[in-house]
């Protein structure tokens, strides 16, 4: 019917695709529900620690650590930027790590509100690193999974279902954010997702790389 048949023309490439394509666009998917969880559950953790600072306050924290997060990764990512392609499965390991002590040191802002800046600054430093990391990952997917000219199509359709994943889990942490009120007993929940998160995308990969 045209719901199946729109449901396929959105995920599946055109013309022949790798057997493993399925599996991973599935735990690919799955994967970013549960980083996306974890980003909107510290994001509520990381607002409550400047609401009650002035307006201006509140502007140079949040685009401070941004600053801070693009810096310190660039000088980070020209030192071991080409770690990827001489070992994938330990830079994944490496950037899972680095993504989980991110979303852990910022979900710790809203306790200690006064060391805002530089905790939230280490943070966008490691969450920087791990996107990039992540990227880097799934480029080389991409290239194993291609089946000669369909580079382009095949990561705009992994884009889509990322994407997709990546807005559920944003209404996933929202509603932890509603159901739990208290940082303390959210920041609880933030590691078992990022144990689902890590267990999820290594099976994407699993077979691939």
């Amino acid at each position: 019917n045209y719901k199946m048949s729109f449901l396929k023309k959105l995920i599946l490439p055109s013309g022949k695709y790798n057997p493993l394509y399925i599996n991973y666009l599935k735990w690919s998917f799955t994967s970013n529900v549960f980083a996306s969880a974890q980003t909107a559950i510290v994001a509520d953790n990381m607002l409550c620690a400047i609401n009650s600072d002035s307006e201006i306050n509140r502007t140079i924290n949040y685009v401070g650590k941004d600053i801070i997060g693009q810096l310190g990764g660039l000088f980070v990512l020209s030192k071991v930027g080409d770690k990827a392609d001489k070992n994938p499965r330990n830079f994944l390991m490496y950037s899972n790590i680095v993504q989980q002590l991110g979303f852990v040191s910022v979900s710790l802002t809203s306790m200690i509100p006064t060391y805002f800046l530089p905790i939230a600054g280490v943070s966008s430093v490691l969450t920087n690193l791990s996107f990039t990391g992540f990227g880097a990952v799934n480029a080389k997917c991409i290239n194993k999974l291609s089946m000669g000219d369909d580079v382009a199509e095949l990561y705009s359709k992994i884009t889509i279902v990322n994407t997709l994943g990546s807005s559920l889990g944003l209404f996933l942490g929202l509603g932890i954010n509603i159901m739990i009120p208290d940082h303390l007993e959210r920041s609880l929940i933030i590691p078992f997702l990022g144990l689902a998160r890590v267990y999820t995308y290594n099976k994407a990969i699993e077979k691939i790389l």
